[in-house]
């Protein structure tokens, strides 16, 4: 898997995962309780990098369905922004990634 993120820093960065999304993420989404179209939700935003509008479509919703689910996602976790989420994400990636000895790697690429 291979994600491309914005840091607090405005610099792209791109993580390369070798587990499955999936796997990766499905700990963490228990441990908050999130329901499974919250996780359909997130996981749609990080794994693919979706907009609020693409993940509407693919789900078949409305947009700000998309953006109550991610309200009460953020809300769930004790969190306020978009950012503080996925870095949280990237951690735990990385972290089961390291725990099951993986090979993880970020590169910095660019800044805008």
């Amino acid at each position: 898997m291979t994600n491309r993120l914005i840091t607090e820093h405005e610099s792209y960065v791109n993580v390369e995962l070798t587990k499955e999304p999936e796997l990766v993420f499905h700990q963490f989404f228990a441990n908050y309780g999130l329901t499974q179209r919250e996780s359909e939700i997130l996981s749609l935003l990080v794994t693919h990098g979706y907009t609020n509008r693409e993940i509407a479509e693919s789900c078949y919703i409305s947009e700000k369905t998309v953006k109550i689910h991610l309200a009460n996602i953020m809300s769930k976790i004790g969190i306020g922004s978009m950012r503080k989420l996925l870095a949280m994400l990237l951690q735990q990636a990385l972290t089961l990634s390291n725990r099951t000895n993986d090979s993880s790697r970020i590169t910095t690429i660019g800044m805008s």
